[in-house]
């Protein structure tokens, strides 16, 4: 019989929002090495009620990968107000206290019992080998931590995200309250293994908890492989006189995306090169969680506009293959910070187009993108070296051949998602034989 995997990932297909993408990747990286997969998730309606759905990830989903999904409530994702209870509607801080007393996570402590009854009835019905909660949020540890602790099942922390540190500075969450700290604990202290983004955030929680080191492990995001179509954009040639495009594709965020260091450093540019001066900026990609930009995303888009920075609406994740090709070069456009990937960084390598960064060169982005043949980043965020990163990527963009395309097509490669998680899977499928063979 083949060995039995219970994910458990608040947000799966077709949700679209934080995480998605990694927790179908780990689903179906499970799938590939002949593991049964049993997803514990919120409903869609919670997902499709705040307008943050998308369709075409469930294609993505491999096949006999088993959706159940747990009945979720809660104060931040649920804007129906004809649905709110008395209490609710009248005491609403009362109320959401109340709830976060199972749990200490504003918004999700909840669903804990939801999740707990869930995953004993899937353990009963078919026995768990072995239990993987993908956070945040963070109650998602919850289902592995208890089957581990009544029945012995091993399980895998996959802390995509961090719960009591700040990943933009790497000191402590002052939201983290004392029961916050030491569900952490206890769940580290009970794992199997612990699972990161990138190195920071790593040694963050090595330094934090010495005594669980031994454990904690880094497993990188990387691109996906959508209807069997790679990122990677085939060279075209550019006419001399042909002014240039560059794109960005992702999610903006009001207060995380560079907003002002973009356009300042884009302006200077401007003043400075006449390839620049030219050229524009494409953004493609969802305004905020909800796809609705806030006052001052929208001001910025408005004052952008004048300047050759142009918003194009958002793109299915079917459709992101298609949207990298119409750009000649990229601008990888996040916010600041030490423990800072994005998942965006492993589509960007993986188009072999010219990547102009804009985000601080300690970012952990940076480390993905240092062996790429096409990089251009920014010393600093001030206007003049974010406008020479753009004028280097202009003249990169300008001299790139078929062959150093190729070549930086296939140094992007390696970042594919699938090549990240095979080998932790690899190795938690041979422990689970060698348990069983004991």
């Amino acid at each position: 019989m083949s060995r039995h995997l219970l994910l458990t990932a608040w947000a799966f297909a077709p949700a679209r929002t934080s995480g998605v993408y990694r927790a179908i990747g780990i689903a179906n990286a499970f799938a590939s090495a002949g593991w049964d997969v049993t997803v514990l998730t919120a409903p869609e309606k919670v997902f499709a009620d705040e307008g943050i759905v998308d369709q075409s990830l469930s294609d993505l989903v491999a096949d006999g990968v088993r959706i159940l999904p747990v009945p979720f409530s809660s104060g931040v994702y649920s804007s129906d107000v004809a649905e709110w209870s008395w209490a609710r509607a009248r005491h609403p801080e009362l109320w959401a206290g109340a709830r976060s007393l199972r749990f200490p996570e504003t918004g999700f402590g909840d669903w804990r019992r939801a999740l707990s009854e869930a995953a004993a009835a899937v353990h009963r019905n078919r026995r768990v080998d072995l239990s993987l909660g993908t956070a945040s949020p963070s109650v998602d540890f919850i289902p592995g931590w208890q089957l581990k602790r009544r029945h012995g099942v091993p399980y895998v922390m996959d802390y995509r995200d961090a719960w009591t540190i700040d990943v933009f500075s790497g000191r402590p969450n002052p939201r983290a309250s004392p029961r916050a700290l030491k569900w952490e604990r206890t769940f580290l202290r009970d794992a199997d293994q612990v699972w990161f983004v990138n190195e920071p955030i790593r040694d963050w929680h090595r330094e934090k908890y010495p005594a669980f080191a031994d454990r904690m492990k880094v497993v990188p995001n990387g691109f996906d492989i959508v209807g069997g179509v790679t990122p990677a954009v085939p060279f075209r040639p550019i006419e001399t006189d042909r002014p240039l495009t560059f794109g960005y594709v992702g999610t903006i965020n009001s207060g995380q995306f560079p907003t002002e260091a973009l356009l300042a450093g884009w302006l200077r540019a401007r003043e400075r090169s006449r390839d620049i001066a030219e050229a524009r900026i494409v953004l493609r990609g969802h305004l905020g969680r909800t796809g609705v930009a806030d006052a001052a995303l929208a001001a910025f888009l408005e004052r952008a506009a004048d300047h050759g920075i142009a918003y194009d609406g958002p793109v299915a994740k079917s459709d992101v293959a298609a949207a990298f090709s119409e750009f000649d070069g990229l601008v990888l456009a996040l916010a600041s910070g030490p423990g800072v990937t994005s998942g965006k960084v492993f589509e960007f390598a993986g188009t072999g187009l010219p990547v102009v960064s804009v985000h601080d060169p300690e970012s952990a982005a940076s480390t993905v993108m240092a062996g790429s043949p096409v990089w251009s980043p920014a010393r600093s965020m001030s206007p003049d070296d974010v406008a020479d990163a753009f004028i280097a990527g202009a003249a990169m963009i300008r001299a790139q051949t078929p062959r150093s395309r190729a070549d930086a097509i296939r140094w992007g490669a390696g970042w594919e998602r699938m090549r990240q998680l095979q080998q932790p899977v690899r190795e938690l499928t041979a422990r689970q034989t060698d348990e069983v063979e004991r």
